[in-house]
């Protein structure tokens, strides 16, 4: 005998849930994921609840030293060498390597994107309050195979 529920145990009717496919489940997922993480660890995440994945912010790191107080540490992800001339170039580096970090099991709030004078992609994986913080979180992620470096975390335009 079988028994069909229509209820909150049953299963989700797209029309109704907002799921076109699997990959709308994932993201939905991933956003709880990453509102659970922000509230156990509101230090890691800023607090940021409901991210945004799709979101991006570039920090020129050189011209962002020109800017008053330095908040804390940032832990990148270093990707390959960026071709600042051929946009497409650098899109692909970027999906490239925030495809690396998500195989690694990382996942973060809000694509930070860094550029420097090392010409890479570079991708803020977490912000900290200390340095000795961040290079314990650093090791750690390069055991999962990632190139990760510290470095001073610069201040957002306003």
């Amino acid at each position: 005998m079988s028994r069909k529920s229509s209820g909150p145990s049953g299963p989700a009717d797209p029309a109704t849930s907002g799921w076109r496919c699997a990959a709308d489940i994932a993201r939905s997922i991933q956003r709880m994921t990453l509102a659970l993480r922000n509230a156990a660890h509101p230090l890691m995440g800023r607090g940021h609840v409901g991210p945004d994945p799709a979101r991006s912010v570039d920090i020129p790191l050189g011209a962002a030293a020109e800017m008053a107080g330095a908040l804390g540490w940032w832990v990148l992800a270093q990707g390959r060498l960026l071709d600042s001339e051929d946009f497409a170039a650098r899109e692909a580096a970027r999906e490239d390597l925030l495809a690396d970090v998500r195989r690694a099991g990382v996942l973060v709030a809000e694509n930070t994107w860094v550029w420097d004078e090392t010409g890479r992609a570079q991708l803020v994986l977490a912000t900290l309050p200390t340095q000795d913080r961040a290079r314990r979180v650093a090791e750690r992620l390069r055991e999962k195979g990632l190139n990760i470096a510290v470095r001073r975390e610069m201040p957002q335009p306003a």
